[in-house]
């Protein structure tokens, strides 16, 4: 009997040992930055020389892997989908460093494997073997390199330290503030609709926030999904009105979303009034969030639901308090709201129950039926472009 016991209790702390180290590994994945670097998801198989375009920028064809046809593709990722059509660029390895250019359709296709385009915009000519992956994001370096838009690089005094900014002054009380997604994230993710924001006449600040870009980390270096994030974008209101801004609209991105409807309750009082709220692919409830990316990973549900658990003691609050769509009905101006429904990142659904909270009246929802996270611009960028361009000068009238 006294064996018995003892293999029961073994079982039970192997058990016990096994949930603790995959909800870890869980809210690890969750909390914890990724470095920042190419993170490659393919490799490059051939490259062929095909000249210079008309600003004498090398041109070559690209031969890549489809997601599944490559030893390291064993599921589909996003930044796998080198067929992706639409407007898309590749990132690769340039002796250690990243470098980035602009995909065009693809040009022939077999069953492992795509052939592209390639206009390098930065860096050497990719190599057969180099590592790459997709780019959403197109733009790599900052508004002057990347679209010749002049700009001041600002450094915004935050609550844990300094906040990396771009600041681009209009002769106008008016801004439009972009801020970008979590991760992968930085604010060269604003840089493709930056345009689009310097031509309604405000001035423009894309700013960042801590433990991402060149911003400084937070003392326990952790996502908090905007819980802390959020009074980083407050900070940077607060250095707006210093610079005479009285309104300003927000142009936000996946966890930007979250930072931008946390931030509007802890609005600070002599801050510039806020006259509309653009969203892209937001971060809804990053509880769900979690837990659909364990579910793609094959994660059981309990260890999933433990790994959550955890992940809201480390960052001291529980992760479903942040649910947005517990706050959609208290929006009081307008949002432009833009989604996919193959977003593998976050669920069309929260989106969906999301949009249905939001009084009627202020919603603009453009729902798109292909793309993945974020690339509602990719799909169809002169479209996405004069939405986000109407939006604004609606929104700048008020």
């Amino acid at each position: 009997m006294l064996v018995l016991w003892w293999s029961l209790a073994l079982l039970v702390l192997g058990l016990a040992a096994a949930t603790w180290f995959v909800a870890d590994q869980v809210a690890r994945g969750a909390l914890v930055p990724a470095p920042y670097g190419l993170q490659p998801e393919v490799t490059v198989l051939d490259v062929r020389a095909a000249g210079v375009d008309a600003d004498g920028r090398p041109v070559v064809d690209v031969r890549l892997p489809l997601a599944g046809g490559d030893a390291h593709d064993a599921v589909v990722r996003q930044f796998a989908r080198v067929d992706a059509e639409g407007s898309y660029g590749l990132m690769w390895d340039d002796a250690g460093g990243i470098a980035h250019g602009l995909l065009g359709p693809v040009r022939s296709r077999d069953d492992a494997s795509v052939e592209r385009r390639l206009t390098v915009l930065h860096g050497d000519t990719p190599r057969a073997g180099a590592d790459a992956r997709l780019d959403v994001t197109l733009h790599r370096r900052d508004p002057l390199a990347d679209l010749g838009v002049a700009f001041e690089d600002v450094r915004i005094a935050g609550p844990v330290g300094g906040i990396a900014a771009w600041w681009l002054p209009a002769e106008s009380d008016a801004a439009v503030v972009m801020v970008h997604g979590r991760r992968r994230g930085d604010r060269s993710e604003a840089l493709r609709a930056l345009p689009t924001a310097v031509a309604s006449g405000a001035s423009v600040l894309v700013t960042s926030y801590r433990n991402h870009d060149r911003s400084d980390p937070s003392p326990d270096g952790l996502f908090h999904y905007g819980a802390s994030e959020a009074d980083d974008l407050v900070a940077a209101l607060s250095w707006l009105r210093e610079r005479g801004v009285r309104r300003v609209v927000l142009v936000t991105y996946s966890m930007g979303g979250a930072v931008a409807m946390l931030a509007r309750e802890r609005w600070p009082a002599d801050g510039p009034d806020l006259l509309g709220l653009s969203m892209d692919a937001p971060l809804i409830d990053p509880a769900e969030v979690i837990a659909h990316g364990a579910r793609r990973a094959g994660v059981p549900a309990p260890f999933a639901r433990a790994g959550i658990a955890l992940a809201s003691r480390r960052i001291g609050a529980p992760l479903g308090a942040l649910d947005l769509r517990r706050r959609a009905h208290t929006l009081d101006v307008p949002l432009l709201l833009h989604a996919t429904t193959a977003d593998d990142t976050i669920p069309i659904s929260l989106v969906d129950a999301f949009a249905a909270a939001v009084p009627d009246d202020l919603l603009t929802y453009r729902r798109l039926e292909v793309g993945g996270h974020v690339e509602a611009w990719n799909v169809d960028p002169e479209r996405y472009e004069a939405t986000l361009a109407g939006f604004l000068e609606r929104a700048l009238r008020r």
